[in-house]
């Protein structure tokens, strides 16, 4: 790294030396495919990982529903083809039951 690089960001930068693992939290827009009161259908522009948790939100009927899921799946969206979106399958986790509920109720409503 160049002095005029170390000036300008302030701090000194050390290689990782690929001993060092982390998880990017992304703020994605996602399209909700399908929805069950256990789990989720998205799209995503992304593929992520399988086993990968997330907290998302979800806005049900005026009910601001915070929760986390577990990725499932993913799939390219056009299986074969040079696809720029990935269905992604995941599972609730930790539903309280309060959101179990407006999720049921919502379900029920769209059957």
């Amino acid at each position: 790294m160049s002095d005029v690089e170390q000036e300008r960001r302030g701090v000194r930068r050390a290689e990782a030396g690929g001993n060092l693992s982390g998880q990017l939290e992304i703020d994605l827009e996602t399209n909700v495919l399908q929805i069950s009161p256990g789990g989720m259908m998205v799209e995503l522009e992304v593929p992520v990982a399988v086993g990968s948790e997330y907290p998302f939100t979800l806005d049900i009927d005026g009910h601001h529903l915070d929760l986390v899921g577990v990725v499932r799946n993913c799939e390219p969206s056009r299986p074969g083809d040079a696809s720029t979106s990935y269905h992604v399958g995941i599972q609730f986790r930790d539903v309280d039951e309060r959101q179990q509920e407006i999720l049921t109720r919502f379900v029920e409503s769209k059957l």
